[in-house]
């Protein structure tokens, strides 16, 4: 307990908790098709998802960004500041991370990575694309975080045999500490489903395939 007229250090106990945990990739299920990717079951710890949730809800810096096939607030971990933000972006869990996309994948990456922070809110979307670009981010991994989101509430991750919005091969519920990777290419079509209600977090972290 704080002593009388003094402040207790919640931040040194927060980034305590951050050190002690990082990713849990023991829960995972591979496909080759409609591309590959991956979902993994339960990816962090609660308490640590606890302290990015209460972050992300009250002093995270977001933007608002819409263009004409999605809306979301966003903004880079790169440039936060904090112990969360600190933790999001630390070596030993983007190491952690790239060594198991290259062991799920087979693909060897590069050092650098983006770790960027997604909410969507009630009317935003994503609409279906590919993420691929010459030159571009090869892998992508996605981690959700909530405070528990009912089908009524959208947000759902879904993944397509085509560009054909139709073409569904699989939908995701964003349940909270799970994720998804994917290898980005021409095939890689997915989409987020308009959010009807409540809060859609996440966090994505893209890497780049070694030359």
């Amino acid at each position: 307990m704080a002593e009388a007229g003094k402040p207790a250090q919640t931040g040194s106990a927060d980034a305590d908790v951050l050190a002690e945990h990082g990713f849990d990739f023991g829960r995972r299920a591979f496909s080759e098709t409609p591309f590959r990717y991956a979902t993994f079951e339960r990816c962090l710890a609660a308490p640590v998802a606890e302290l990015i949730l209460r972050w992300f809800e009250t002093t995270a810096p977001w933007n608002h960004v819409e263009t004409d096939f999605y809306e979301q607030h966003e903004f880079s971990c790169w440039d936060a500041a904090g112990p969360e933000a600190d933790f999001l972006t630390s070596e030993r869990l983007v190491d952690a991370l790239r060594d198991e996309m290259t062991v799920v994948f087979g693909d060897h990456l590069r050092s650098d990575a983006t770790v960027v922070a997604h909410r969507l809110v009630p009317g935003h979307r994503i609409g279906i694309h590919n993420d691929h670009l010459v030159g571009g981010e090869t892998h992508r991994f996605v981690i959700q975080l909530n405070r528990g989101l009912s089908d009524a509430d959208g947000g759902l991750f879904m993944l397509f045999k085509s560009s054909d919005p139709s073409d569904i091969h699989a939908m995701f519920r964003p349940t909270s500490l799970s994720a998804l990777a994917f290898v980005i290419s021409p095939m890689s079509y997915h989409a987020i489903s308009q959010m009807h209600g409540n809060v859609r977090y996440s966090v994505v972290y893209s890497f780049f395939r070694a030359s």
